[in-house]
């Protein structure tokens, strides 16, 4: 009887040890809460960033409903408020994702430099400019002044030839920047938006719908990306990014701020401009912005790496990241990785105001700055790199991803 039960137990336990078997799931891969802790922070820096150049839309309405100084001034400040999450956003470039794949919008809504005379007349005596296109000045050859008419002159005839994005409408809000005081910005006057006349011909009343124009363009263009980004029923890139290879997906997180890091602003933004000494080579050369948006595009890349993001209502994204990964299989490069973060928060920091005064030839101390920041987001680049090597992520060679 006793040895009858203890085969029934026995029995019991097998199909239990079988049934377990059969019905139990892998362990979910530590990788997937980084990822989807990333889809959350790149979807709401993207809806900040919608939300702020809403604003700008509005500030746009205003000014051309009433042009003012006053109005002037607050699309400006608009302008420069939508700048910034826009800057956070750029840690998510360079691997082909929804802002710059093959369709993506990054050069409709963020090309420069900017030959200013293919969208307005322009002094022709500063700064070698040329006559240009003039797509506002020319009512005969674009009657009609569209979102869609500018999205196809953007880099039609040449890729300097910028029509749409912020940097069109940075244009428009402030002008040419002539330095003239030396440390100011452009000095358009509110009454270029004045019209004069009949508005199918008239240069100003074209003027504030080009604008308005460029402003909607932007909107579509970011709500487009957005929806990438959005949880969704149907399959788009969000859906890919969770649920496809982990490793590639990994290595596109990496390679954004690598890439934001070596190429774009020591390369592009800052060493190119700071061997030529000319403004003309200055992202926001009308604004006087560029300073603060390099600062900008350091918080995205932290915000990616550390994973966490700090909303403009003041509520915060976080969860799992890129740093906790490396830190738990190689403490010593995220040691690395956080005192060149913190090195590169610095030497930004220390840049002063306008860029074009920090570039210029004869100020060594200016040049000294420059040089610092540019060495010290190098060397986070490798760094970062070897940070990837430590979780057996592998980067591709960084050339050719910058504008």
């Amino acid at each position: 009887m006793l040895a009858s039960a203890f085969k029934s137990a026995a029995a019991a336990a097998l199909c239990l040890s079988l049934v377990t078997g059969c019905t139990r799931t892998e362990p979910k891969d530590e990788r997937i809460p980084v990822l989807e802790n990333y889809a959350n922070i790149v979807l709401a820096t993207y809806e900040d960033t919608i939300a702020t150049a809403r604003e700008l839309d509005a500030a746009i309405d205003a000014l051309l409903a009433n042009p003012s100084e006053e109005t002037l001034n607050a699309a400006r400040e608009r302008w420069r408020a939508a700048r910034i999450p826009y800057a956070y956003t750029e840690a998510f470039r360079f691997y082909g994702g929804p802002i710059d794949g093959e369709n993506g919008p990054e050069g409709q809504l963020n090309g420069w430099p900017l030959d200013e005379n293919h969208i307005d007349a322009v002094v022709v005596d500063k700064y070698n400019a040329t006559p240009g296109l003039n797509i506002i000045g020319n009512p005969e050859q674009f009657p009609e002044i569209t979102p869609e008419l500018i999205a196809d002159q953007n880099e039609a005839g040449g890729e300097k030839n910028i029509a749409s994005g912020y940097h069109a409408i940075e244009f428009l809000l402030w002008g040419q920047d002539w330095n003239d005081p030396p440390e100011s910005a452009g000095q358009r006057p509110y009454t270029d938006f004045i019209p004069q006349g009949d508005p199918a011909t008239d240069v100003n009343a074209r003027r504030g719908e080009y604008l308005k124009a460029a402003s909607t363009l932007i909107l579509s263009d970011l709500e487009s990306v957005a929806a990438q980004w959005r949880e969704s029923k149907e399959r788009n890139y969000r859906t890919e990014f969770l649920t496809g290879d982990v490793y590639t997906s990994m290595k596109r997180m990496f390679t954004g701020i690598a890439a934001l890091s070596e190429v774009e602003m020591a390369g592009e933004r800052m060493n190119v401009p700071l061997l030529s000494s000319d403004q003309e080579e200055e992202q926001s050369c009308f604004s006087d912005l560029t300073a603060e948006e390099l600062r900008a595009n350091a918080v995205g890349i932290e915000s990616v790496y550390f994973g966490t993001y700090k909303r403009l209502d003041g509520s915060t994204v976080k969860g799992p990241s890129l740093a906790d990964l490396v830190k738990g299989k190689d403490a010593r490069a995220a040691e690395e990785i956080e005192a060149r973060l913190a090195r590169t928060r610095q030497a930004l920091s220390e840049i002063k105001n306008p860029f074009d005064r920090e570039i210029l030839a004869e100020n060594a101390e200016g040049r000294a700055r420059m040089q610092a920041a540019i060495d010290s987001l190098r060397a986070q680049a490798l760094s970062f790199s070897r940070g990837a090597q430590a979780i057996q992520i592998f980067l591709s060679d960084l050339e050719g991803l910058g504008d």
